[in-house]
């Protein structure tokens, strides 16, 4: 009784219900989850934020000034970007739009830059965050042209070159990419790209007349380890663009889900100097308006940059702290994880050694799923390799910003 694409998106999965979550006291066996990269070290801060400045006027009961974001809400953000990412030319508030999330964002950029039936792609290098495989694809048509690195750094400048032969090979076989998509600082490596690096992959998209989409949703989220020398975040909007590429071409995702801890308010935004793809992304973001009363409490949040200095000082801080308790006990239980990197809420786990290969006939990736499987019975949800285009199997993304207690007990399972 459905159309063919509404019988296939009838079978994802997706969260919906309650939740069985571990509680140290309240719950004791429910289900330890991994998966969700949201930093719970501060929600107690921000939702004391909110509970203090939640008198809306009447006016956030209408429908507003749109679909885009308020004014207030657009100003507050280019202010804080201006602030934080220091910009080589300064955010605009015009350049910003609003949705509702980060995830839309993702699959409004697939939907303006590519067309499918034209065989046009984006590309991306593995691993990267799973979830692009969902929000750029389900409802867009687009295929994805994944990059693998083979033993390139992929945040050194090498990693140029893979995705200039990655370009090069796609074309050969009839695929016209559009725009290549990166994660700084990256999901799930948790390394940020230098600045050298960027400069390159600004000047590969400039030479192939694509897009270069930089997720930076966690620029912010950076915590200085004090055992080894830390990465330094730096936008891409931070680069001057003067004969390197036209800004047009250049745009950043930001949103209030992760260096805020605010996923409950669903507010994502594009920052982009070109007009014609930030037309496009209006329009078609008319599906997706915020919440008015999430956009005001998002507007006095960047505001109160007094607040919000504090606040992200004590999320660095709790962030180091329980990346240093996961690390720790880690290694008394004697598994592997990628050691650089000093951003994001995850530790990228290397469990290859526990692939219960024996149990489906030598297929790796069988047992990478079957693992995944054991771990949820064993009340543990983590997100495996496979979707994150890991380059083999055993890898998995774990969420160290929980609270101790989740920590210690997941690790135990």
């Amino acid at each position: 009784m459905l159309s063919s694409r509404g019988a296939k998106w009838a079978k994802i999965k997706f969260a919906h219900g309650e939740r069985d979550v571990y509680h140290h006291i309240k719950n004791p066996k429910g289900v330890v989850s991994f998966a969700n990269a949201e930093n719970w070290l501060v929600h107690e801060d921000i939702s004391h934020f909110v509970n203090t400045h939640s008198d809306f006027d009447k006016d956030c009961c209408s429908y507003g000034e749109g679909f885009t974001g308020t004014v207030r809400l657009r100003t507050a953000m280019a202010n804080h970007l201006n602030a934080h990412f220091k910009p080589a030319q300064k955010i605009d508030p015009e350049e910003i739009t609003f949705a509702a999330g980060v995830t839309d964002l993702n699959e409004v950029c697939a939907l303006i830059t590519c067309d499918p039936e034209q065989n046009e792609s984006i590309m991306l290098g593995g691993p990267i965050y799973g979830s692009f495989s969902k929000d750029l694809t389900q409802r867009t048509g687009v295929e994805l042209e994944y990059i693998s690195m083979g033993d390139v750094d992929q945040f050194s400048p090498a990693c140029i070159a893979a995705f200039d032969d990655g370009f090069e090979a796609a074309k050969a076989r009839g695929v016209n990419i559009r725009a290549l998509i990166i994660c700084n600082p990256h999901n799930p490596l948790g390394q940020c790209y230098p600045r050298e690096t960027l400069e390159g992959l600004l000047r590969l998209c400039a030479a192939k007349g694509i897009h270069l989409i930089s997720d930076e949703i966690y620029g912010l989220s950076t915590y200085e380890r004090h055992d080894r020398p830390s990465e330094k975040f730096t936008s891409v909007r931070a680069i001057d663009p003067t004969g390197i590429i036209d800004p047009a071409q250049v745009h950043v995702l930001y949103g209030m889900s992760k260096d805020f801890a605010a996923s409950g308010m669903r507010l994502g935004c594009v920052i982009s100097q070109n007009l014609e793809f930030t037309n496009a992304t209006r329009a078609t973001c008319r599906f997706s308006s915020p919440s008015l009363f999430s956009m005001e409490l998002a507007a006095r949040l960047l505001e109160d940059q007094g607040f919000l200095a504090k606040f992200l000082q004590k999320s660095d801080r709790l962030l180091l702290q329980n990346r240093l308790l996961a690390e720790d006990l880690l290694e008394q239980a004697g598994i592997d994880y990628h050691k650089p990197g000093n951003a994001g809420f995850f530790i990228w786990l290397d469990l290859s050694a526990h692939l219960p290969i024996a149990k489906t006939n030598g297929d790796v990736w069988a047992a990478e799923r079957l693992l995944t499987e054991l771990f949820e019975k064993a009340g543990v949800i983590m997100s495996p390799g496979e979707p994150y285009h890991a380059p083999t199997p055993g890898k998995f993304r774990l969420i160290f910003s929980v609270d101790e207690e989740t920590l210690r007990e997941g690790v135990r399972r």
